[in-house]
């Protein structure tokens, strides 16, 4: 366990493997245990960093509403502290939009990035979506049904069909030793909900790997296609299965595909 001070709020961040380095970036209220699955894999061949942003898990989680620019911000500064820039960075869900913006704030720390099931900004659905996860955990739901009303979005019939992989999963996620306040994620979600990167990626120098799942409905592909045609060194890949959880379900061709851009 590690802790760096970075715009005056405390990262956990945790570093596994040899060779070069890689950021993860997690998304909406997750922390760094979002890529559990990823890291044994991505260590073989990087010094993979995961962190949690501020707002999640062992971070600090100062008053909101966290700007999308200010979460890259502290990446960015992590990044800096380690001494470890340029890096590879991937980024998942909003931890895209994080990187977006590390992209066309802090490129030279960057030498490529993958943008996992992202988005340049929200619509109306995504919004509602939203609306949703909030009222829910406003109310203070029980953490399962807040975990199962969400699974939907983000799992493919393959896994919706199976209730028993479904429950286990959202025991999972409710156990965790380290689960997001209502604070924090109250902070996360208004800084995220309108932040819009269109203006701004054409001035991005970085390789940039905009990878998407063909079944997301939460971030669907032609959000993915509308970043990779504003990004002057960007590429888009649609991988045939999966959907915006498509690293949990489909994990072995997810990281294959990231892997093979990365080297």
């Amino acid at each position: 366990m590690a802790t760096a001070t970075v715009n005056g709020v405390s990262l956990h961040y945790e570093t596994a493997g040899e060779g070069p380095p890689l950021l993860l970036i997690a998304g909406l209220g997750a922390n760094s245990a979002a890529w559990a699955a990823a890291v044994p894999v991505l260590s073989r061949r990087f010094t993979v960093i995961t962190f949690d942003n501020r707002g999640v898990g062992r971070s600090s989680v100062p008053p909101g509403p966290y700007p999308v620019d200010l979460l890259g911000d502290d990446a960015a500064a992590l990044v800096t502290s380690l001494g470890l820039g340029p890096v590879a960075a991937v980024g998942w869900s909003l931890g895209a939009s994080v990187l977006q913006s590390m992209l066309v704030r802090h490129g030279p720390l960057l030498s490529k990035a993958v943008l996992l099931n992202g988005f340049p900004s929200y619509t109306p659905i995504q919004d509602a979506w939203l609306d949703a996860g909030l009222a829910l955990r406003r109310a203070d739901a029980d953490p399962l049904a807040v975990g199962v009303s969400g699974m939907a979005w983000v799992f493919t019939p393959r896994v919706l069909t199976d209730h028993e992989t479904l429950v286990e999963q959202a025991k999972l996620a409710a156990s965790d030793p380290y689960p997001t306040s209502l604070a924090g994620f109250e902070a996360q979600a208004a800084g995220l909900r309108v932040y819009d990167s269109r203006a701004l990626l054409p001035i991005a120098t970085t390789p940039t790997l905009v990878l998407a799942g063909a079944e997301d409905v939460l971030t669907p592909v032609s959000q993915s296609a509308e970043m990779a045609a504003l990004l002057p060194h960007g590429s888009l890949r649609v991988l045939p299965r999966g959907g915006h959880a498509m690293l949990l379900e489909y994990p072995d061709d997810t990281l294959a595909a990231i892997t093979a851009f990365l080297s």
